[in-house]
Parts: structure tokens; C-alpha cells; sequence
């Protein structure tokens, strides 16, 4: 990363971890669903497959993540408040304020799907969901998967595969509570971060 990038991230994420500081990281940790890690004094966050550590005192996350999903987790932590989720999906377009960004996001999550899977089968994209810790459950869709952006937000991902006649179509879907724990922006954006692993994941294995 340039310099220059580093100075506007920098930028970007220290209110973020400003508005952390002096949390107390039992209540953090009750809340968000995260382990404290008392031999490095590192936050654990489980997300899209792997543990996140975010070191402690000064909330720095040690991997090197895209700025969006680096603000996007330091958020998770500062807005989770423990609420018990639903087990009821909805649509970004759901949530509360979402009639113009939150369909918008889902609108170019299901572009993201059409343009970016065209050749890739059902298997596929089953096996790239389970590479971010997805979970493969029955239904409608050709493949249905839940994947924990952070472990009180699930994101559930349906997907159709196309044919000769139609595009391969997609959806994300959050739960009814999602706005205890991120907002509207940010949800959007761990939908379409976690479209984007799996896309990843696709073009990796040359699907």
C-alpha cells in the first residue's frame, strides 16, 4: 500500500477506533460475540471463514484487510448490543431507511451475480461459500448459504444458476435485527464484501 493510502486510512479509521476506546471488553465481548484473547491482548472476531485479530488497546486489526471490511468490523463492535437475533431474513431494502440505498445495494448485488458467475455451476459456488465457513442449507435456490460476516451477523446468500436464456441470478439477506449490529451503509457493504469473496473464490479455482 502507498504511502499515500496508508495517510488516508489511517484517517478514515481512526474515529472509528476512537469511539472504542475505554469500552469495557467483557461487555464488548458479551455483546458483539467476540473472544478476548487474554495471552496477546487481541479481540478474535470470526468473519467470512477466518479469525480476525483486532489488538488491543488501540482496536489496530493485525491482518491486512480492504479499508471497507477493516471500518466495517470496527463497527460491528462499536453498534452490537447483544440483541438476539430473529432467525427472520430481509432484504437491505428492509431495513429501516433502506427504500433508496438498501435497494440500491441489491440491485448491484444481483448484478454482481449475473456479470461475475456466468460460467459457474451450483457445486461452485456451494464450494466457495463453504470456503468462507458457509453453511449449505436446503431451499428454492440452486444454492443456499449462510456466511458469518461477524458472528451476530449472518448474511444469507441465495443463487440460481443461468441457462441458455437467462443470466445467473443472486440475493443477499440479512436478519430482521441486522441494524443492532451495523447499519444500512455498512450492512450493504458486508453483502457485497462477501459476494465479492465468494467471486473470488470462483475466479481462484477457475470457475
Amino acid at each position: 500500500m502507498s504511502e499515500r493510502k496508508n495517510r488516508q486510512m489511517e484517517l478514515m479509521l481512526a474515529p472509528a477506533r476512537e469511539k472504542l476506546m475505554g469500552r469495557n471488553i467483557a461487555d464488548l465481548c458479551e455483546k458483539a460475540g467476540v473472544v478476548y484473547d487474554e495471552d496477546t491482548d487481541d479481540l478474535l472476531v470470526p468473519s467470512l471463514g477466518e479469525y480476525i485479530r483486532i489488538r488491543l488497546p488501540d482496536y489496530t486489526v493485525l491482518q491486512d484487510l480492504d479499508m471497507w471490511r477493516h471500518l466495517t468490523l470496527l463497527q460491528y463492535l462499536d453498534t452490537a448490543d447483544g440483541t438476539p437475533l430473529t432467525g427472520t431474513e430481509i432484504g437491505l431494502g428492509d431495513m429501516r431507511g433502506g427504500l433508496s440505498r438498501g435497494l440500491g445495494f441489491d440491485k448491484d448485488i444481483g448484478l454482481m451475480f449475473a456479470r461475475d458467475c456466468r460460467e459457474a455451476t451450483a457445486e461452485d459456488v456451494a464450494r466457495a461459500c463453504r470456503a468462507l465457513g458457509g453453511r449449505i442449507l436446503s431451499g428454492s435456490a440452486d444454492v443456499t448459504a449462510v456466511i458469518d460476516y461477524a458472528p451476530r451477523f449472518p448474511i444469507t446468500v441465495r443463487f440460481w444458476c443461468g441457462d441458455d436464456e437467462f443470466p445467473p441470478s443472486g440475493k443477499t439477506l440479512v436478519d430482521a435485527a441486522a441494524e443492532h449490529y451495523l447499519t444500512l451503509e455498512a450492512a450493504g457493504g458486508a453483502c457485497s464484501s462477501t459476494v465479492q469473496a465468494i467471486i473470488r473464490g470462483l475466479q481462484h479455482s477457475g470457475a
